[in-house]
Formats: structure tokens, sequence, C-alpha cells
């Protein structure tokens, strides 16, 4: 979404006219949920999707004409064959499209776009607030640490999942933009050199945390949020974890895995894996039982990590780490 952002307010400030198109609702078997967004200009898509097809080239097309016209619209399609008004498409579902008008001329929009980008690189839980009508569109943002900016709405529309309405003859769209969730990966192996790069395009917040300094450079991770050094028997005094955040722990030896599979399952985190096979697996959990830990507390640990891909090698291990953190984010 950050790029979204920075191309609208870019294009704004080269005096270029642009078209947010949104995904507000979808049902059924629809190529993109609610919170797909495409960019178009006046000579077509700039940036993003909404899950290509016709439906994709029916709103580039839409949105070009409302771009002429100067106002914002909305579209509901149809994506079954043989259905009135339907795209000819086989995926049988439906999804309703807002198009967000934004000219150049509306300096307090630029204003808002270069604020709320500022607020994003805190990495903080925030959602980005739509109003428009057919000719004006205003921009909004809400985090918990700076309330609303621009403008509000009621806080039971501050939700996890996007949020659309109309009032009148308002339009009104929330969506969250970001989340203040990290994911500490702890050891920097080859694996976690493998993995970081990977979160990176899905909008995962990474922190290194390793206690060998010649690991922790950006020649290593250069994609890497944080690089933290400290004692894997104590994290507590280099981070402070909460529930948002995953861990995931790939140490170079058994003894400091385990210390911090107990920290971990003592603090109140979305998500923990270890890397292990299944001998480590096993060994581990009989002695986190002995450690006083249930199996309530061990249903905590996904151990071996990663979703069942028969992976073996760094790469592959880390696209089965990256599927299922991506499965436990949706599933929040």
């Amino acid at each position: 979404m950050i790029k979204i952002l920075e191309t609208i307010l870019a294009n704004l400030q080269a005096q270029r006219d642009v078209m947010l198109v949104t995904v507000t609702s979808s049902a059924g078997s629809a190529p993109r949920g609610a919170g797909a967004h495409m960019l178009v200009g006046t000579e077509g898509a700039l940036l993003g999707t909404i899950g290509g097809g016709r439906a994709e080239y029916e709103s580039e097309r839409i949105a070009q004409k409302l771009l002429q016209e100067q106002h914002s619209g909305s579209e509901k399609f149809i994506l079954a064959p043989n259905d009135v008004e339907d795209l000819g498409m086989i995926c049988g579902g439906k999804i309703e499209v807002l198009f967000t008008y934004f000219t150049h001329q509306n300096v307090p929009v630029c204003t808002l776009l270069q604020q709320i980008l500022a607020q994003m690189t805190q990495h903080r839980a925030a959602w980005l607030l739509l109003k428009t009508n057919a000719t004006t569109t205003q921009l909004g943002f809400y985090s918990r640490e700076t309330k609303f900016i621009g403008f509000e709405v009621a806080l039971t529309k501050i939700q996890k999942k996007p949020q659309y309405w109309q009032d009148e003859q308002t339009v009104y769209y929330v969506e969250p933009i970001s989340q203040s969730g990290k994911v500490y990966i702890f050891g920097g192996g080859h694996v976690a050199q493998a993995l970081a790069p990977v979160l990176k395009p899905l909008d995962f917040y990474t922190v290194i945390y390793d206690n060998r300094p010649k690991f922790l450079t950006s020649e290593f991770f250069p994609t890497a949020d944080e690089l933290i050094v400290g004692d894997l028997e104590h994290i507590e005094e280099h981070i402070k974890l909460n529930k948002e955040d995953y861990g995931i722990v790939m140490t170079r030896g058994h003894k400091s895995d385990f210390s911090l599979e107990v920290q971990l399952l003592n603090s109140p985190i979305a998500y923990l894996g270890v890397i292990g096979s299944k001998h480590k697996t096993a060994l581990h959990h009989r002695q986190l039982k002995a450690a006083g830990f249930t199996d309530v507390d061990l249903q905590q640990l996904t151990m071996p990590i990663g979703l069942e891909i028969t992976a073996e090698t760094p790469a592959e291990i880390a696209i089965s780490i990256a599927a299922q953190l991506i499965q436990v984010r949706a599933q929040k």
C-alpha cells in the first residue's frame, strides 16, 4: 500500500490526475478480495492489480472514462457465465469496485498523503480512510497513537478487514494499511538469509536477532528492517514482544533453540515456529513438558516450521515458512 500511496502523491505533484481502483467487497470465487488496489492514469494502469482478466480490463476502461469526466464512481461485476450483465468469466463470484478520483488541484489531499506516508514508516497499526462523492475525495488516517487525521469515522469501523458503506451520496471506505506485528528471526544462518528477502515484498517487518555480530550485516541481510545483536538466553533485554509478533527459531544449536522456545512460549506472540526434524520435535516436546509446559501450551508451537511441501534447501524452506506466515496472518 505504501507504493500505491507514494505513486498517487508523485503523480499529483507532477500535476497528473489518477484513479484509485479498489475492490470493496467480494463474494464467491472472485480472484481478489476486498482491499485489492490498482492505480490508473490517463494512459492506463500504473500499478497494482485487482485480479487480472476481464474484470480488471473493464475496471481500467471505466477508470480512464471517469478520469476524463473528473469524478469518482462504483461498479458491480458478476464473474460468472450466462448471467445477466456478466463478464463471461468462470470464477463464479461477484465483486464491487470503487473508483476514487484524485485531482492534482486538491492540495489538502497531497498534504495528507505526505502525513500518512510519514506515519506508515513508524511501523504501527494504521488505517486509511476514504470519503468520496462524485467530484470530491477526502483522505483520512487513523492509528491508536495519532488518532484521526483528515476526518473521523465511528471507531466500530476500525476493524481488521476493509469496511465499505454509503451515506446518501457519500461513500466511505476504511482499510487497514499497516500492522504493528514484527517477524523476529532468531539465528542468522543460511535459512534466515534466504527467508528475509522473501518476507520483504510480503510486507512483513523483519528483525534478525543473533549473538554473532559477524552475521548481522547488510551484506547478509540487505532487506532486513532491524538487526539486533544480543544474548539468546535473555532476549527480554533487547526486545519487547507483543501479541501481534511472530517468532521464528533457527539458531545453530539445540540448546539455544530450546531456551528460545521456553522464552517465547512465555511471551504473548501470534506465532512460534521452530526449524527441526521430527526427532528434534519429539525431543523438545518431552523437554518442554518436563519444564512444566502443558499440551495446550505446546499447541502454540509449530515444529517443524513451515507448510509441508517437502522442502529441503534453504530457499525451499524459506518459501514454506513464508507461506505459513501468510496463512497465519490471513487467519488473524
